[in-house]
């Protein structure tokens, strides 16, 4: 795809999803392979927004980076 206004939300969606199941395949071969659970540890302190109606957090860790990594790729790709 090519990068332009028209596109934004793909690519956010793309990176966004990446993350996630970056993060997620992360926690999961922590479990399998505990040596490797230098990959689930964050990278920041935890992240959080609190509007008073809803708040949320979260934590970048190395897997969410990677997944971020491979999902603008694939969206470079298409």
């Amino acid at each position: 795809m090519t990068f332009d206004r028209a596109n934004i939300g793909f690519f956010i969606a793309f990176a966004l999803i990446g993350a996630i199941l970056g993060s997620a395949l992360g926690t999961l071969i922590a479990r399998l392979v505990p040596a490797l659970s230098i990959i689930k540890d964050s990278l920041t302190g935890p992240i959080s927004l609190n509007l008073e109606i809803i708040s949320f957090g979260l934590n970048l860790n190395l897997s969410a980076v990677l997944g971020l990594a491979a999902g603008i790729l694939i969206f470079r790709k298409i």
